[in-house]
């Protein structure tokens, strides 16, 4: 019986911190990539895989389409559908993001003539993301109109 509760309290706690990280996303969800607090703390807040390091970010919000390069440390070990779960979270949050990058710390890849190192630049696009939830019959849109809606995506999503 003493293991049941330990289980029990256990299972309580996490789920307290499932909340949490819920409501630490949820609470800088914005409308514009150029919201560079809420940007931020949204890419650093969120779960990546094991091993992958996030570095800087950069905002290109100068013209549209508005996107995000998020630098990390190594991609070697991580594939893009890896980051399919981020990239979701991400353009819920911030309604006019429109592409985000996620690109390995000092390399340029627009220039890079090597087609093994340009494969490890993973780009999403809302489009694309939009087409995918369509096919699972919701939207980026339905996943973000509340905290409850965003939350159910969270521990749902398979």
């Amino acid at each position: 019986m003493k293991k049941l509760y330990i289980f029990l309290g256990l299972v309580l706690v996490l789920c307290g911190c499932q909340n949490r990280r819920i409501d630490s996303l949820y609470n800088y969800k914005t409308d514009f990539v150029g919201d560079n607090s809420s940007v931020s703390q949204i890419v650093s807040r969120q779960d990546y895989p094991k091993g992958f390091e996030v570095g800087a970010i950069e905002i290109l919000s100068s013209k549209s389409p508005y996107g995000l390069k998020i630098f990390v440390k190594d991609t070697s070990n991580i594939n893009r559908e890896d980051l399919f779960i981020n990239a979701i979270e991400t353009f819920a949050l911030i309604k006019n993001l429109d592409r985000i990058y996620y690109v390995e710390s000092g390399r340029d890849f627009e220039e890079e003539k090597n087609k093994e190192l340009k494969d490890k630049i993973f780009i999403f696009y809302r489009k694309e993301i939009e087409e995918i939830l369509e096919e699972k019959n919701t939207s980026i849109e339905e996943i973000s109109k509340d905290r409850e809606s965003f939350e159910d995506f969270v521990n749902n999503w398979k």
